[in-house]
């Protein structure tokens, strides 16, 4: 049966400036809003939300992948290209029965324009799908994934990651190589009692040119963890200084997508020992930066990121995007410059901004909730 807790985990040129600004400006910046032609108009339907997690990509080229729900809240992969014309599709299998909730996701899309994410089936069990840039489908699952198989990125080798549940409701971060094989892991003294007594387990949020794929799991107490496991499948375990160590605190958090770059970079959130979020830079040294976005919240479930389902981008400039919580509990968006300063934005109609993704144009892609609680998409490009 679908399981809708699946949403928490969906997922220098050659060193991160770890210089800290403190500018920050209201500016919209040069955005664009977006649906694809089927979007529902309705509460809770539109682009890039409901039971998908909001996942949004981009890749060089500027060509956009995502999902959206139609007036049947039934879930659809587009692709929208440069030009901004739109290709809307599903994945076989894929069940569109009308207000199932079921249907296609695209997570990821690598400069080849390959492309991967999930579909759900009629009976509400998540698969994995790889679609070529011609457009054919391959289905795969994670074996012993009976409660779902979750993709989160593509490499441009073709490699993927992501996030798998089992019988048990136990979750396991993944790979699947370009040759089709499948290997799962997870960090040492991960919890292993499932999602049902609140271990959120373990996902792959990413997959480096050397095959290193970067995710985080929970440990035995609920705390979050960041983990890097090599080609040969050994796994680093790293934590960022001020990270707490209580229950749902740590290095991420559930379902909050790590970043990271060609340089070996990684970018995401930590929550402290007060339930508070901070953005974080890590070089391929392994030397960290935390910082604060102005205007970001003090108190628990505010700050720099939010509480769970908060991705987190960087591209191979080392600008940073992500969502920040102010003191009234309203998610704003925010671009962090290779030397520190920060922008924060919204779109115009906005009254919820969670950006999703940065390609190395500077072009960051996300979603936003309105004040008719519809979901939609933008894109802001880097200013000149």
């Amino acid at each position: 049966m679908k399981n809708r807790l699946a949403q928490f985990l969906a997922t220098g040129a050659l060193l991160v400036s770890l210089a800290g600004g403190a500018n920050a400006s209201g500016s919209s910046g040069n955005i664009v809003t977006f649906d694809p032609p089927g979007a529902g108009t309705g509460a809770y339907q539109g682009t890039g939300c409901t039971y998908f997690p909001c996942a949004l990509a981009i890749n060089d080229a500027g060509t956009i992948v995502g999902s959206y729900t139609d007036a049947n809240n039934v879930n659809h992969g587009f692709i929208r290209n440069s030009d901004g014309n739109f290709t809307s599709f599903q994945a076989p299998g894929a069940d569109t029965t009308p207000n199932s909730g079921n249907g296609t996701g695209a997570t990821s899309i690598n400069d080849e324009g390959a492309i991967t994410g999930y579909f759900y089936d009629a009976h509400g069990v998540a698969h994995g799908f790889l679609r070529n840039p011609e457009g054919v489908i391959v289905t795969f699952d994670v074996p012993g994934a009976v409660n779902g198989t979750f993709p989160n990125f593509i490499s441009a080798e073709g490699d993927i990651v992501g996030g798998s549940m089992d019988a048990n409701l136990q979750w396991s971060a993944f790979v699947r190589r370009h040759n089709g094989s499948v290997v799962t892991f997870t960090g040492p003294g991960a919890c292993t009692v499932g999602v049902v007594a609140g271990c959120f387990g373990a996902a792959g949020w990413l997959i480096d040119p050397y095959g290193r794929a970067v995710g985080s799991y929970e440990d035995t107490n609920f705390v979050t963890h960041g983990m890097i496991r090599d080609r040969n499948g050994a796994v680093t375990v790293f934590d960022v200084p001020g990270a707490g160590t209580g229950a749902y605190q740590g290095t991420s958090c559930p379902g909050c997508k790590l970043a990271g770059n060609r340089w070996g970079a990684l970018a995401g959130t930590l929550v402290d020992a007060n339930y508070v979020n901070h953005g974080f830079l890590r070089s391929a040294g392994g030397r960290s930066i935390v910082f604060d976005v102005p205007g970001a919240g003090t108190t628990g479930g505010t700050g720099t990121g939010c509480y769970s389902d908060c991705p987190v981008a960087l591209n191979d400039q080392a600008e940073m995007a992500g969502t920040y919580i102010d003191a009234n509990y309203v998610a704003h968006g925010y671009l962090r410059r290779a030397d520190g300063n920060v922008v924060s934005f919204d779109p115009e109609a906005s009254t919820s901004t969670q950006p999703q993704a940065i390609n190395n144009e500077g072009t960051v892609v996300g979603v936003y909730l309105d004040a008719a609680n519809v979901y939609h998409a933008f894109l802001r490009r880097r200013e000149e």
